[in-house]
């Protein structure tokens, strides 16, 4: 058991023993000498105020349909207000099974005849499968300069919503890049949408993992362009760690669209029970774990960047300003093979290829920095042990 108030140390200090009897994915399935550094899955011992709400439903035998979402909507709206100064109507939130369920409806919802949907590449892989559901397809507008941690292609974007897009599906804080875009650049987007009739599905699930002292806009709060163009979606999920209990958070506006035919009640059953307790114990009584959590990842993004000019000099990286996912570009290095590949082959360490993320993801790789500083110390060095290829 860990105390009210862990640190850092305790909540990341777990054995690698302890995370291989783990049945969820990042552990369990790679074999028993792979260091994982792959899906975004953190090494970390629950918040105690989520194990606390489960344990006492498993104690009640609480397990059936979700009763009501009063208190997650409240728990996000105050949690929203206090850290994003975002006044939220409770009225316009509703709850799903997660981000990916209600994304799939809404992009076949509002794509039209063309059903596409536009993307920003690199972007996060389980977009592509999202659309699949949607049963729409990628129309795909790269960020450019993504070594530089990715910026939008405005000119691309306008051309894409001149030949009749009507989506928009965008991902802020940007994942795997890491990027928190500036209230500018999102007015500038929600602008185009407005302008020709398009609607903005923001994925913004990673928001609560924003590093300390790093500004983040919610695209509702960009302008009246972004409020009239746009839905948000959120979890808490993936920033406490606690994603294989189902619950996402869709937020519209007054003046916004949303499909009057879609049921918050239906939806609502549709949820994890456990998930929707396990979200309101995490936006309401888990802040004080969540921002040494955001510490933590402030603090690994520094000693990433040491690692890599020690041990794998030639890799480009970017300092991400959100979440524990760090980007690395091999592009002008010697490696000639897809770097996910190679590193599991020579280095016995998992990462996230880079090609999975958008065709321009190519020659790159996604690695998981929600572990502990010692963990990440051995991954890199498994890696530089196996660099450069050349003389390999």
């Amino acid at each position: 058991m860990i105390s009210p108030h862990p640190t850092a140390a305790e909540l990341f200090d777990i054995s690698d023993e302890e995370m291989r009897s783990r049945k969820s994915l990042k552990w369990s399935n790679v074999e028993p000498d792979v260091l994982p550094a792959w899906v975004a899955e953190m090494d970390v011992q629950l918040a105690p105020a989520i194990t606390n709400a489960l344990q006492q439903a498993l104690s009640r035998h609480d397990a059936g349909y979700p009763g009501s979402d009063e208190a997650l909507s409240q728990a996000f709206a105050s949690f929203a207000q206090d850290r994003w100064n975002w006044s939220i109507d409770t009225e316009h939130i509703s709850v799903h099974i997660d981000a990916a369920s209600i994304a799939a409806k809404l992009m076949r919802e509002y794509a039209g005849a063309d059903g596409k949907v536009m993307i920003m590449p690199p972007v996060y892989n389980r977009f592509y499968d999202w659309m699949t559901v949607g049963g729409v397809r990628p129309y795909e507008v790269p960020l450019t300069e993504c070594s530089q941690g990715g910026f939008f292609d405005l000119e691309g974007i306008e051309a894409g919503l001149k030949s009749g897009i009507r989506v928009i599906l965008l991902c802020n804080p940007h994942n795997p890049l890491g990027r928190v875009f500036a209230k500018e650049e999102l007015s500038n987007v929600a602008t185009l949408a407005q302008q020709y009739d398009a609607v903005v599905l923001s994925d913004e699930i990673h928001a609560p993992l924003v590093h300390p002292g790093v500004e983040y806009t919610p695209w509702l709060t960009v302008s009246q362009a972004a409020q009239h163009t746009g839905i948000a979606l959120h979890t808490a999920t993936k920033s406490w760690n606690f994603a294989g209990l189902k619950c996402g958070i869709a937020v519209r506006s007054s003046s916004g669209p949303w499909p009057g035919h879609f049921d918050p009640k239906m939806a609502l059953t549709d949820a994890g029970f456990w998930g929707i307790l396990a979200t309101e114990a995490a936006f309401s009584r888990s802040r004080e774990w969540l921002d040494t959590v955001r510490e933590h990842f402030h603090d690994q993004t520094t000693r990433l960047t040491n690692l890599l000019k020690e041990h794998l000099p030639g890799v480009a990286f970017h300092p991400p300003k959100a979440s524990f996912l760090a980007w690395l570009d091999f592009t002008n290095t010697d490696l000639s093979e897809e770097p996910a590949d190679y590193f599991l082959r020579e280095a016995r360490v998992a990462l996230n290829p880079g090609i999975n993320f958008g065709a321009v993801g190519q020659s790159c790789a996604r690695l998981n920095m929600g572990t502990s500083a010692e963990r990440l110390e051995r991954i890199v060095t498994a890696m530089g042990q196996a660099w450069p290829p050349n003389t390999r």
